[in-house]
């Protein structure tokens, strides 16, 4: 932090006297005036997003400061930074912190919404690297849990055997939703891009006297929503909240199933891609064994509504 020090003088014109770390990527600085900032390091391309977050006008994402320059994140040595005004935020109820998470994104994806046709000639292939990714781990799988048959049952090896059933449902669920999700591709139709926030842990909104912030959002990008309804659900999950009802409350004037399927789709990926096959059966039990239940809890709230 102490290299940095003067070019926040230099570039922000801000004398700072002393500094804490607030994470492995960030400081709380402390000024000659008295004031306090969150300090951050990012990437290049950080500025461009806010920029254009800016020029839209979006109010309920916390900005950087802009330096001397009218720049949001400042390049240095060891690469780019930005810092913002430092706001103390009082202890809140996760389940009441995460429906306000949910209720920013929804903003911040309208605010930002725009159509155009699906482009499979970019679209399909990224679709088709992520079937073969999937398709190895599912070989993966099966080629395990075969090896774990030939052994004597065991304290991990059961569980193991217990709960493959739920994997083997989420493929057959993610078979089905491909062949809709390809066929719309396919058809060139017309789907709402948004700008997402990619990262929406609940630590990224800042609640501070009834005002919210959006934080952290050097990793956004235009997308589809369904993307950052599934990472909120699949970080938030084990929140004592209706998840059901929050997912159909976004969809609910949707004339298509599109971004609800992709939404589901996008759930399954990353619990199978979570799953871990370790040379120890008590690691690869334990893990299975969580993500089974996750995917059957999934099953349960978010029933196929194209069938």
């Amino acid at each position: 932090m102490r290299e940095v020090v003067p070019l926040i003088e230099d570039r922000y014109g801000i004398k700072i006297i002393n500094s804490d770390i607030y994470s492995p990527k960030s400081y709380k600085l402390f000024s000659e005036q008295g004031n306090c900032y969150f300090c951050k390091t990012t990437n290049k391309l950080a500025h461009d997003k806010y920029q254009f977050l800016a020029h839209l006008g979006i109010n309920n994402v916390l900005f950087p400061k802009q330096n001397l320059n009218q720049e949001f994140v400042t390049s240095f040595d060891g690469g780019y930074l930005y810092i913002s005004d430092f706001l103390e935020e009082a202890s809140i109820v996760k389940e009441v912190k995460a429906n306000q998470m949910y209720r920013e994104l929804k903003k911040l994806h309208h605010a930002t919404s725009f159509a155009r046709q699906l482009d499979a000639s970019t679209a399909r292939p990224k679709f088709d690297e992520l079937t073969n990714q999937l398709d190895y781990k599912f070989r993966l799988l099966e080629h395990f849990v075969r090896s774990i048959e030939l052994k004597p049952l065991g304290n991990f090896s059961v569980p193991i055997l217990e709960n493959y059933h739920h994997i083997l449902d989420a493929k057959t669920e993610m078979i089905r939703l491909q062949k809709r999700i390809i066929a719309i591709i396919k058809d060139k139709e017309s789907v709402v891009f948004s700008f997402l926030h990619n990262n929406p842990k609940l630590d990224h909104i800042l609640i501070v006297r009834g005002a919210k912030y959006l934080t952290s959002l050097e990793n956004g990008k235009i997308g589809i929503n369904s993307l950052d309804l599934a990472k909120f659900y699949v970080e938030n999950q084990d929140l004592n909240i209706d998840f059901s009802q929050i997912i159909k409350e976004y969809y609910q004037n949707e004339k298509s199933l599109f971004y609800y399927d992709y939404f589901r789709f996008l759930v399954l990926v990353i619990y199978i891609k979570r799953i871990v096959v370790h040379q120890l059966d008590q690691i690869s039990a334990q893990n299975i064994a969580t993500n089974a239940n996750f995917i059957k809890k999934y099953f349960d709230l978010f029933p196929d509504l194209g069938e």
